[in-house]
């Protein structure tokens, strides 16, 4: 009797709900399919339809998209049209119940801060967003409306960083530092400092002029741990460097050139190396990664909490010297530093000289020339959207309004700074006016719209001109008083925030969009020319502009970010993989990886290609390091480049990338549930339910004695957690075919239970100390019934399932792009993008398109 009733009330409450919206059918359709199992007595999944309140949104949204994705009902499946009935009349309901959504007040990112003030001043190289705070995060973005609050840290970090802007905008003296060109190598005394830290770290020293201390010329010397504590940090001024190993403790740097003005510099070096092959017989995957080696240059080589950036990696030929020219922007206080990149990390030598018996290969810098700082013009392009052509002169009493001089920072001049040091001069030197409040007036006029992004009224205007008399009143020469309104614009909501109207954008706000979509910056001129003349609303143009902005080097931001928080590539470094299971793992390998998903995601764009590349492809994106790495031999150099993969290779998609497999692991084991929620949520578009409270997690079992396999067992046999690791587990249990580094496998690798791993396996100068536990089972059946015994059958049956991919790419753009979470209301304009990219192809750049294009994009 109770089951009866529980029926009937759940037909009543279905008519309440959906007979107002026509059909009949949604009502039969859930009485007849749903409340067997979901009703009062059932409540299986703990769903009680009869409970369900009419307008309980978030469940019928549920209910929807179960339905949808033809996961309910389990069994007897009803006709296709049946369902396409119900969906419709549950969609009107849902939408009927939704609050209508608008992008919320969104401030900018610490990335687009850095970036807009670099494109504002002109300022490419300026360090800005590592000082402000983090921001947060929502729908998988942080530049999300509901992520972006503010405090008062945020407003005192916006005041710092528009003094540290202004100070390296504004030229502090009417001619140019002189552009200094110096050759720094190790035969100039004090020239290089290295420390040398752990076994198994050289320093392979020759000589270049006669020295008591060294050997002879043309002989070679190598310094292990026992030379450090003889030695100590040494300096050598009679030498040219050559260097061992590449792990991070090693960490060699040029201290004669320390930048004091900050801007453009020439850099040129050679590089080579040698004794590659000598004695060995090398294994097949490592015979391609031992014939080049690689140096790492960075910004501020000196380690020891001095931080890094790393400017690229530079091959170094084997007997042969290789000469790298290019230009940079370095910061005051930096240094040129750089560390071996494709050497053997962990290598040791042993008996009684260790390091100093070694005889592998190494690398070798005959000098480095540093040229800079070029300036193209003078004042430079930042100061010029300042103070325009405005004179700079020397500062004396009486000669221009204000008796305050502008305060100047000292020049320094550095420890060692050689020939780089501080032009010669006397006095303070500042902008003159001879009509403060009309050049002020005039400069504001031009410069308030470029920050503020839109026009700004004369109303606007006069209340920062009025902030410039004020200071002028009170004493300050003429730059100083504008300094004050520069500041109080690059701190002021105007410039802080995404203004954007109500409802449908503007031509400001269309052209703010589409810039911060693909340039996470500022819209340039053309783009503000087209917005004045109201004209970027027509379709041909809008689409001109967006292929203009993917053409552009700086659409590389968006690749960059999109990538950083959609694939969660941020956190490549979040983990470090054990040194005793994984010791090939390096820096170098990491940052590779980084740049493969990037390049790939960049090829994908280039070439229009289909969302099935996600899960499959026919080429990679691959340096020597990762091809090694991968087994894909042929590849040489430092370079990320088009690969064709060898028939059968799972490699190239982002589902089997070493980034993307490196994200998902722990550093020590690998686990189906982190890689498998992380292919529903970020490629398919489904986030699995949180775990229930009350279960454990599984602790990793890195001596080999049970597979993950046998330890989630536990897990799917309990009734709260089957469900949701039906659908996870498989392609988790697919993605056990790569180990933590992303190598693929065909064991797991123990510190304790297994057969010893052969020597030479991973390279000749690693030495191996883990073992080969059991074998991998990649196999496993998908929530339909479909099975899949390897990887490679895995992505024919993910591939395949090209629309569900394309409308969470879909997806995945438009919450990036309109800074917002997707309201139900919403998945009509992304069922529209998806099916008109597919009637063109179905490529991500037509998908691009087709949001730029679409209603959702230029609405808040």
């Amino acid at each position: 009797m109770q089951y009866r009733i529980g029926r009937w009330v759940l037909m009543i409450l279905c008519a309440m709900i959906l007979c107002p919206f026509a059909q009949a059918q949604p009502t039969a359709f859930l009485q007849k399919h749903c409340s067997i199992c979901h009703d009062a007595r059932e409540r299986k999944g703990g769903l009680d339809l009869t409970a369900v309140k009419a307008n309980d949104f978030a469940r019928w949204v549920k209910v929807h998209d179960r339905i949808e994705a033809g996961e309910m009902p389990p069994r007897k499946k009803p006709s296709a049209e049946e369902t396409a009935e119900a969906l419709k009349s549950l969609r009107l309901h849902i939408v009927k119940l939704e609050p209508v959504r608008e992008t919320g007040l969104r401030r900018l990112t610490r990335v687009e801060f850095e970036h807009t003030i670099r494109d504002l001043l002109d300022l490419p190289g300026i360090p800005l967003q590592a000082e402000l705070p983090a921001d947060g995060s929502a729908h998988g973005f942080d530049n999300n409306s509901d992520a972006l609050d503010i405090s008062h840290v945020n407003l005192a970090k916006y005041i710092e960083a528009a003094d540290r802007t202004l100070d390296m905008a504004i030229a502090t003296q009417p001619k140019p530092p002189s552009v200094v060109k110096q050759r720094i190598s190790l035969a100039n005394p004090h020239g290089f400092v290295a420390h040398v830290l752990l076994h198994g770290d050289g320093v392979l020293l020759k000589n270049k002029q006669p020295d008591p201390e060294f050997p002879p010329a043309g002989e070679h010397m190598h310094l292990d741990q026992g030379a450090h504590e003889r030695l100590g940090s040494f300096r050598n001024g009679s030498s040219v460097g050559l260097f061992r190993h590449e792990d991070e403790s090693f960490h060699p740097y040029f201290i004669e050139f320390v930048t004091i003005y900050p801007g453009a510099y020439r850099i040129k070096t050679s590089l080579w190396s040698f004794q590659w092959d000598k004695g060995k017989v090398l294994p097949a995957r490592g015979a391609e990664a031992v014939r080049l080696s690689i140096v790492t240059l960075t910004g501020d080589g000196r380690g020891g909490g001095h931080p890094s950036t790393v400017l690229g990696y530079y091959d170094a030929p084997a007997n042969q010297e290789k000469v790298h020219d290019f230009v940079t922007w370095l910061n005051k206080n930096e240094i040129i530093g750089f560390n071996t990149a494709s050497l053997a990390s962990g290598a040791q030598t042993r008996g009684k000289y260790r390091a100093m018996g070694f005889t592998g290969p190494g690398i070798a810098c005959d000098y480095l020339d540093i040229e800079g700082p070029l300036h193209e013009v003078w004042p430079p392009q930042s100061h010029r959207a300042l103070f325009g052509d405005l004179p700079i002169v020397e500062f004396k009493q009486g000669d221009q309004p204000g008796t305050r001089a502008p305060k100047r920072r000292p020049v320094r001049q550095e420890m060692g700074a050689g020939k780089n040091r501080p032009d010669a001069t006397t006095g303070v030197w500042t902008v003159h006016s001879a009509r403060p409040l009309v050049d002020a007036d005039r400069l504001l006029a031009a410069f308030l719209p470029r920050a503020f992004r839109r026009p700004v009224g004369p109303a606007t205007r006069k209340l920062y001109l009025a902030k410039v008399d004020e200071r002028l009143k009170a004493g300050d020469c003429f730059e100083s008083a504008m300094r004050w309104a520069y500041r109080a614009a690059l701190c002021s909501p105007d410039f802080l925030y995404h203004v954007e109207p109500a409802g449908k954008l503007d031509d400001h706000a269309l052209a703010c969009r589409l810039s911060y979509f693909f340039w996470r910056s500022m819209p340039d001129a053309k783009l503000t020319e087209l917005a004045n003349g109201g004209r970027l609303r027509d379709a041909n143009i809008l689409r001109a502009q967006s292929e203009r902005l993917l053409h552009d080097p700086r659409s590389q931001r968006f690749v960059e970010d999109f990538l950083g928080q959609w694939l969660k590539l941020r956190l490549i470094a979040a983990t470090d993989p054990d040194r005793k299971l994984y010791p090939e793992f390096s820096p170098y390998l990491q940052d590779s990886m980084v740049a493969e998903t990037r390049a790939y995601f960049r090829e994908m764009i280039a070439k229009d290609l289909g969302a099935e590349h996600l899960i499959k492809s026919d080429f990679a994106m691959l340096n020597e390091r990762l091809a090694v790495h991968y087994g894909i031999p042929g590849v040489r150099g430092s370079q990320i480049r088009r690969v064709a993969l060898p028939v059968g290779s799972p490699r190239g998609p982002f589902l089997t990338q070493a980034s993307i497999l490196k994200i998902t692991a722990n550093g020590t084991t690998t686990s189906p549930v982190p890689r498998g929620a992380f292919v529903m949520d970020r490629l398919l578009g489904q986030p699995p339910e949180p775990p229930p409270p009350n279960i454990p997690a599984i602790e990793p079992d890195v001596r080999g004695a049970k597979t993950i396999r046998e330890q989630l067992d536990k897990h799917r046999s309990h009734p709260s957690c089957a469900s949701c690791h039906a659908k996870m587990d498989p392609p988790g249990f697919a993605l056990e075919a790569f180990d933590v580094i992303g190598g693929q496998r065909a064991r797991y690798r123990s510190i304790g239970v297994g057969d010893p791993a052969p020597r030479g396996a991973i390279d000749p100068f690693i030495g191996i100390s883990f073992k080969l536990g059991p074998a991998v089972d990649a196999s496993g059946q998908l929530p339909d019934g479909r099975t899949f015994k390897d990887i490679a059958e895995f992505q024919d049956l993910l591939a395949a399932e090209r629309g569900r991919l394309l409308k969470n790419l879909a997806r995945q753009f438009a919450t990036y792009g309109v800074g917002r979470s997707l309201s139900f209301g919403d998945r009509a304009n992304i069922d529209a993008m998806v099916t008109a990219a597919q009637k063109s192809g179905g490529g991500v750049r037509t998908l691009i398109h087709e949001l730029v294009q679409s209603p959702l994009f230029s609405a808040r």
